[in-house]
C-alpha cells in the first residue's frame, strides 16, 4: 500500500480531494446531459450522494498514466478515452454481477459492449478528458492550493465519512435490508435530498437557459435552412448559365468552323482554276521555280499551287515530273498567238 502511495503523481490528500471533485463534476455532468436529452431532473449515480466515483475513478486513472505525455494531444485523447472507458466497463460488469442491475445501458447505441460501453461514449470521454488534461486539471490544482492542512484534512475527513456511509446506506437499499437499519436510512434520505436539492437548482438553470435559447436555436436553424436552400438555388442557376455559356460557345465555334472550310475550298477552288488555266510555258516555269528557302506569303503561295495542283492531277512530286514537250502544232499556235 505504500509503495502504491509513493507512486502518485501527487499527494495522497491532494489525489483525495481530486477525487471527490472530479466525481462531483461527472455528476453535475449526468445531469446537465440527462436534463437536457430527457427534459428532467435524473439524480444519477449509484450513490444518493452528488457524486459519481466512476468519473473521479476514471479521470485520475487517465491522469496517472497519461499526464506525463500531455504534449501530445493525440495521445491525451485517445489515451484518456481509452482509461476512462475501460474504467467504466469495470465498474458496469461489477456492479451489475453484485446487484444484478444497470445504472447506464448503451444498449440502444451502435457499436457497443453489452451496453456498459460503447463508441458515442469512448468519443465523449476522450473530448472530456482532454478538455480535463488542460483546461480543468490546473484550476483545480489551483484551488487545492488554497487549502492549509488543517482545513483540507477536516474537509477530506467529513467527505470519506459521508461517502462511506453513503455506501454502505446505497449497498443495503440496493440489496433491500435499508428497513432494517434505520439510521442508515435516515442517513441517506437525508443526503438524497440534499443531492436532489442541488441537482433541482442545476436542472432549474439548465431548463430556463433552454427556454431562453430554444426560439434563438429555432430561428437560428430557419436562417439555416434558409441559406441552405438560397445556395442550392444559385449553384443550379449557375450550372444552367454555365450550360448555356457552353452551348453558345459551341454554336460559335461550328459556325467559324464552317466559314473556315467554306473559305479554305473557295481558295482552293481559285488556285486550282488559275493552275488549270496556265498554258505550257507557264507550267514549265512553275515546275522549275526552286521553292527551297522561300519565306514569303507569296513564294509559300506558289508552293501551295504546285503541291496541289499536280498532286491532285498527276499523283507525283512536281520536282520529279518530266516537263511535256509542245507538239509542232502548239509551238506554231503559240507564235501566232505571240506566246514566248
Amino acid at each position: 500500500m505504500m509503495n502504491l502511495l509513493a507512486h502518485l503523481p501527487y499527494l495522497f490528500s491532494d489525489s483525495l480531494m481530486m477525487f471527490f471533485i472530479y466525481s462531483f463534476i461527472g455528476w453535475v455532468v449526468e445531469v446537465i446531459y440527462y436534463g437536457i436529452t430527457e427534459g428532467q431532473f435524473i439524480n444519477r449515480g449509484f450513490l444518493a450522494g452528488p457524486l459519481c466515483p466512476v468519473y473521479g475513478l476514471g479521470f485520475y486513472a487517465a491522469l496517472y498514466f497519461f499526464l506525463p505525455l500531455r504534449g501530445n494531444v493525440a495521445v491525451i485523447f485517445f489515451g484518456v478515452a481509452t482509461v476512462c472507458t475501460v474504467v467504466e466497463l469495470i465498474a458496469g460488469v461489477i456492479m451489475y454481477n453484485i446487484f444484478h442491475m444497470r445504472w447506464w445501458d448503451y444498449s440502444n447505441y451502435k457499436l457497443n459492449f453489452k451496453g456498459f460501453i460503447c463508441l458515442r461514449f469512448y468519443i465523449y470521454w476522450g473530448i472530456a478528458g482532454t478538455l480535463g488534461v488542460y483546461a480543468l486539471h490546473p484550476a483545480v490544482l489551483k484551488i487545492i492550493s488554497l487549502f492549509n492542512k488543517p482545513v483540507k484534512y477536516g474537509v477530506l475527513i467529513v467527505l470519506s465519512l459521508i461517502l462511506i456511509l453513503d455506501i454502505i446506506g446505497s449497498v443495503l437499499s440496493t440489496i433491500g435490508f435499508s428497513n432494517k437499519l434505520k439510521a442508515f436510512s435516515k442517513f441517506s434520505a437525508t443526503v438524497k435530498t440534499a443531492s436532489d436539492f442541488i441537482g433541482g437548482n442545476i436542472y432549474g438553470t439548465v431548463d430556463t437557459f433552454m427556454e431562453v435559447e430554444t426560439p434563438i436555436k429555432d430561428s437560428y436553424d430557419a436562417y439555416r435552412k434558409l441559406v441552405t436552400e438560397h445556395k442550392n438555388e444559385e449553384n443550379e442557376l449557375a450550372k444552367k448559365h454555365r450550360q448555356e455559356e457552353r452551348e453558345y460557345f459551341s454554336a460559335i465555334f461550328a459556325s467559324g468552323k464552317d466559314a473556315a472550310i467554306k473559305t479554305k475550298d473557295m481558295a482552293s477552288d481559285k488556285m486550282f482554276s488559275l493552275v488549270k488555266s496556265f498554258n505550257i510555258y507557264e507550267k514549265r516555269l512553275l515546275k522549275t521555280i526552286d521553292i527551297r528557302g522561300m519565306d514569303s506569303i507569296y513564294d509559300r503561295a506558289i508552293k501551295v499551287i504546285r503541291l496541289d495542283y499536280f498532286r491532285s492531277t498527276l499523283n507525283k512530286p512536281p520536282l520529279e515530273m518530266v516537263a511535256e514537250k509542245p507538239g509542232e502544232e502548239e509551238l506554231a499556235k503559240n507564235e501566232d498567238n505571240g506566246s514566248v
